[in-house]
């Protein structure tokens, strides 16, 4: 449960958090550093999309993860990014990208070699913290992904448990305070090394200790006091720091000129594409996630609730880390409403004539369409659509100029009279177009209210086997249920783990809703302030 706000008062009047700061610098990994943005540049198209520069955005991703994580560089990800191969690499991005590649090769398999002072730094000073507290006094905020990587850093000293990780700010609320808490990385408000300024406004430590690579600074203003913002809490805690240094020996390749910080360096070099909307980034186990609006209404399981609305519709904004997103295809035999043809008298007479033309003479049909401007690629089958009189809209071209070439040029443009209406006379082929419109709409109504009904008969069932629904989602981040013909319905329910939500992404309209690898996700990551990114 979480603390109450008068436990954490008493615990902070009690105690003053002190921040212990590990600055760590290699002339190995800033050689990789340096490296890894002259091939970013060199990939990297400033007016391109995100598809054009898929390369560079592996490349950027892959260094965010280096400079805030424990992860040891790999040459896997330059094969994800298709700079594996030299010949291609040479053809398709000339030799200076080929020669920028080899060079990092050779970087990377020589740290590796000889590890990273940054990792070496944190097993010594996690032992000490182990000796001064005890290990159930020290917590490791990260990401979900990640706890992993610490677990390797620590094989045959200890073992940690989820317990020991805290990885949302409902993990830090909920958790009593400690004597440690540890961190990878600058403090920032947006962007990869987003941090909940929480950690440092209402700390529940005694120590905050933080491992960063040298030139990574904090973000300016973050902690800002919001009522005085004259008062910030980041440099108001006491600071021990300390600069620890590695790699004795010399490194033979010449280094471009270091910026002050990396990620705001990449942080500039985000793809700037217009139409993007706001999103919000849910992540499930096996590196997969989902990007959705931040209005979105989702079909969500609370293993944590006990009631039958563990299982119910939610705003994005109610769901947590721990609940399980329910993805479905459920649906069911509700009958279909058929255009009622003594409403649409129009459309039988220009269907008639249609299928007159087109039987009589199939090819100059086609012709009359095509020198109409009626562009579609399969005239023939468009028109054998068209004269159709069954379903549940009137089968017609989707395009209302389409629909008028077709009366007026295509078939006689007297077929259908026109009517005067209030003093004004509307030409038959807009009449039927009304007949096309008003069945569409119709249609898409009792779309909705059978969507209605399979979601409602869908969470009703759902919640008659929540106790056996709960035992087999449980055992597993994903698991998929059949649903049963009694049920009425017809198709199955994934349920995701929701490991992380992240806010700050922006995307086009059309990959929100589709499930995708993180590394496609991740180039969707924007600055939250950064408008022109966003229609």
């Amino acid at each position: 449960m979480p603390i109450s706000t008068t436990e954490r008062m008493t615990y902070l009047a009690e105690i003053t958090p002190v921040q212990q700061l590990h600055v760590c610098e290699s002339a190995l990994f800033s050689a990789i550093r340096s490296h890894m943005r002259a091939l970013f540049f060199a990939v990297h198209l400033p007016d391109g999309d995100l598809r054009e520069n898929e390369s560079a955005q592996v490349l950027r991703m892959e260094m965010m993860k280096w400079l805030t994580s424990p992860l040891m560089p790999d040459v896997s990800f330059l094969q994800v990014c298709g700079l594996a191969d030299e010949t291609r690499t040479r053809r398709q991005w000339g030799e200076d990208v080929a020669r920028e590649v080899a060079v990092l090769k050779g970087l990377i398999s020589r740290y590796r070699e000889e590890g990273s002072v940054l990792n070496a730094e944190f097993i010594r000073v996690f032992c000490d913290l182990t000796g001064e507290f005890g290990q159930e006094r020290i917590k490791i905020w990260c990401h979900p992904n990640e706890r992993d990587l610490f677990r390797e850093l620590l094989e045959g000293l200890t073992e940690l448990d989820d317990q020991a990780f805290l990885c949302s700010l409902g993990d830090y609320r909920s958790c009593s305070p400690t004597d440690a808490l540890i961190r990878f990385g600058p403090l920032r408000m947006r962007g990869w090394a987003r941090t909940p300024e929480s950690l440092i406004t209402s700390p529940a430590y005694r120590r905050l200790v933080r491992f960063v690579w040298k030139g990574l600074a904090d973000e300016e203003g973050f902690a800002e006091d919001p009522v005085l913002p004259t008062h910030n809490y980041l440099p108001n805690m006491k600071v021990e720091r300390c600069t620890v240094s590695g790699d004795s020996s010399t490194v033979p390749f010449l280094l471009a000129k270091e910026p002050d910080d990396d990620l705001a360096y990449f942080a500039k070099t985000k793809s700037a594409v217009r139409g993007l909307q706001r999103g919000v980034l849910v992540e499930f186990s096996d590196d997969y996630g989902v990007l959705l609006r931040p209005g979105s209404g989702l079909l969500v399981f609370s293993p944590r609730r006990k009631d039958t609305d563990a299982i119910d519709y939610r705003q994005i904004s109610d769901v947590e880390e721990g609940d399980y997103l329910l993805i479905h295809d459920a649906d069911a035999d509700l009958g279909e409403v058929s255009v009622d043809a003594a409403k649409a008298p129009l459309a039988a007479v220009w269907k008639t004539a249609l299928a007159d033309t087109y039987r009589r003479q199939p090819s100059l049909c086609v012709q009359k369409m095509e020198a109409a401007g009626i562009a579609l690629l399969d005239l023939r089958r468009a028109a054998q659509s068209w004269m159709d009189m069954s379903g549940t809209v009137i089968h017609a071209p989707q395009s209302r100029n389409h629909f008028q070439a077709l009366l007026t040029s295509v078939l006689d443009p007297d077929l259908i009279p026109p009517r005067n209406v209030n003093e004004e006379v509307i030409p038959g082929w807009r009449l039927a177009w009304a007949e096309v419109a008003s069945s569409r709409v119709i249609a898409v109504q009792n779309g909705v209210l059978e969507s209605a009904i399979v979601n409602e008969q869908l969470v009703a069932e759902l919640r008659k086997e929540i106790g056996h629904l709960r035992d087999l989602v449980l055992m597993a981040a994903e698991y998929r249920h059949l649903l049963s013909p009694e049920s009425g319905l017809t198709g199955n329910v994934a349920f995701h783990q929701v490991i992380s939500i992240s806010p700050g992404f922006a995307a086009l309209p059309e990959e929100f809703g589709k499930p995708m690898k993180m590394l496609v996700a991740e180039q969707y990551r924007g600055d939250p302030g950064d408008d022109s990114l966003c229609a």
